[in-house]
């Protein structure tokens, strides 16, 4: 019995201490929630009379409008781009020796050990004289970076779990590097490359700091524009539109842990 009680106190202390973290993040961000179906002109935690009138005014605003479906728009493209450029970098990496595998997987994640900050600069000096600055393919491009190296840390992951031999019995039939790829790897992979999808569109949709740099005055995606609207236009619509990124937000990762939950 004492056995027992000595094995339970460290870990109720652990479980106590982590639920404690988890509501520190967690608690803040989901009071926006109840706040959004407030239909008072001020914000309310706990609604007095509450409606939909935050998420009518929104989804009736076309310049919400367009924020968010420039916000889809470039995540979508971002997360083709990254994808398509992040599972051909893993195939890759993955026939080269443990040395210059390990070199060039540091350069290739580098965008997310970098500071957001310090990457934004960079990107906005490179876009600003390529002409891409206040660009949608701007937007896409630098989104792309940031979602890669996810990308090429899932299914490079992934592609461990892959027999070789299989591959090269494909090729010693007959079949070109293309059709192995399609019959063989990529059956056994497409859970990590459908998910590494899923997080690269989430990745793109929710970025904040280095769209700031790039999006410019007129393409400014659904983040930045409630970034803007913090500082000069303090709105009750805000919750409405916090709790939309939320549920997009779940909507999109929730077939993530359910893909890694099947793998």
């Amino acid at each position: 019995m004492r056995r027992r009680v000595i094995r339970f106190v460290p870990r109720a202390a652990l479980a106590a201490a982590g639920g404690s973290v988890l509501a520190f993040l967690v608690v803040p961000v989901l009071t926006v929630i109840p706040m959004s179906f407030s239909s008072s002109m001020t914000f309310e935690l706990i609604p007095t009379a509450p409606g939909l009138s935050q998420y009518q005014r929104f989804f009736a605003s076309p310049e919400w409008m367009v924020a968010l479906g420039r916000s889809v728009q470039v995540a979508l493209g971002a997360m083709l781009v990254a994808t398509v450029l992040g599972t051909l970098a893993a195939l890759g990496l993955r026939r080269l020796a443990t040395r210059t595998r390990r070199l060039l997987e540091a350069a290739l994640i580098a965008p997310r050990i970098v500071t957001s900050i310090v990457f934004a600069v960079a990107a906005y000096y490179v876009f600003a004289a390529a002409g891409l600055v206040g660009t949608v393919g701007g937007l896409i491009l630098a989104h792309s970076v940031l979602a890669f190296p996810f990308v090429v840390v899932f299914v490079g992951s992934a592609l461990y779990g892959v027999d070789p031999a299989l591959e090269e019995a494909s090729l010693s039939l007959g079949a070109g590097p293309v059709t192995t790829f399609a019959r063989v790897t990529f059956p056994q992979i497409r859970l990590a490359v459908f998910g590494s999808a899923l997080f690269a569109f989430n990745v793109s949709f929710d970025e904040v700091v280095v769209t700031l740099f790039i999006s410019g005055v007129r393409t400014k995606t659904l983040p930045v524009k409630v970034w803007d609207a913090i500082f000069y236009e303090i709105t009750p619509i805000l919750p409405a539109i916090s709790t939309v990124i939320i549920l997009a937000s779940l909507v999109v990762l929730t077939p993530l842990l359910l893909v890694r939950r099947k793998a």
